[in-house]
């Protein structure tokens, strides 16, 4: 397991939507499992599909076991946490009963939700920091909501420290708050494809999470990239003639055609790989597209290798 793997507790996986933020996330965790780690999986976005990634059942508010990866202890497991189910496991950290938690959950959480805004968020990292504490696992996983509402979900604690002045939910703004900040006990993987629209917004999101909240930042995650394959810069008949096969016509404008798309589009995955290097010079790790319709656990495999490697290296921002 790579050391900046296992630097933290918790691990907040972030991305725009689409770029494979739960294919990272279900990755990072076969790969800590395989180092032996106890890792838990968490959906926050309502996603269940994480737990069939990972040939499981779909992710529910109750725990389950989604793969045993070796006889050293790793193994996996996962669940969702929504924010209702996340206030109704603070009213029982307070002590209350079940028959009069049940009715304050039904009756108090729409009311608080709706009058407090960044309330639903930080009952749920509450939660995960109340794992953290209780140090439900080696490793807490999260896969966190899409990137435009991933800054407001990791920003609700500092928001309603400046709203709120005492109480309840200013004791639990101020504890998310300490375990974002501390470098020690969470960090966040920013995932991102190479392409224009995600580069962009990985950047935005970069600066905010790091320079605004100053959160960690772990090595920062290019998902889908393309082989690079020296063949597509070849025309159809110098392949066919160097391979001594015959070609029609038809046959070689369709190679000709397919080997144009490969040129243009490991031309514009470079571009914006360059684009990183200049405006976010950070550790990178790139992992491959897979061209399957469907992904298996098998996959899974093989992106924790990929994820496995010393990150490519960059000179250190200034902040």
């Amino acid at each position: 397991m790579p050391s900046w793997l296992g630097r933290t507790r918790v691990l907040m996986v972030v991305g725009k939507g689409g770029v494979g933020t739960s294919t990272v996330a279900a990755s990072l965790a076969v790969l800590a499992a395989r180092g032996g780690a106890d890792v838990l999986l968490v959906s926050v976005d309502g996603k269940p599909g994480l737990g069939p990634l990972l040939g499981g059942e779909p992710l529910t508010g109750e725990e389950q076991l989604l793969r045993l990866v070796d006889r050293k202890g790793g193994r996996i497991r996962g669940r969702s946490i929504t924010p209702k189910q996340a206030f109704g496991d603070y009213l029982e950290l307070k002590g209350f009963g079940s028959v009069l938690r049940r009715a304050a959950s039904a009756a108090s959480f729409d009311v608080i939700a709706g009058a407090t805004p960044g309330m639903e968020h930080l009952l749920v990292l509450g939660k995960i920091k109340e794992l953290e504490r209780e140090k439900a696992a080696d490793l807490i996983i999260v896969d966190a909501p899409p990137a435009g509402h991933a800054a407001p979900f990791l920003r609700s604690a500092s928001a309603l420290q400046s709203a709120v002045s005492s109480g309840p939910v200013r004791d639990q703004a101020d504890e998310v708050s300490a375990l974002l900040a501390d470098h020690r006990r969470s960090q966040c993987v920013l995932v991102t494809l190479p392409e224009e629209t995600p580069v962009n917004e990985v950047i935005e999101l970069a600066a905010d999470l790091e320079s605004d909240l100053a959160l960690a930042l772990a090595p920062l995650v290019v998902n889908g990239c393309w082989p690079d394959r020296p063949g597509v810069l070849m025309t159809a008949a110098a392949a066919a003639k160097q391979q001594e096969v015959k070609l029609s016509v038809a046959s070689r404008k369709a190679l000709d055609e397919a080997a144009r798309f490969g040129r243009v589009r490991l031309e514009r995955e470079r571009q914006q790989l360059a684009r990183l290097d200049r405006e976010l010079p950070m550790p990178r790790l790139q992992l491959p597209r897979l061209p399957v319709a469907r992904l298996f656990p098998a996959h899974l495999d093989e992106l924790a290798a990929a994820l496995a490697v010393e990150p490519l290296v960059h000179p250190v921002r200034k902040r």
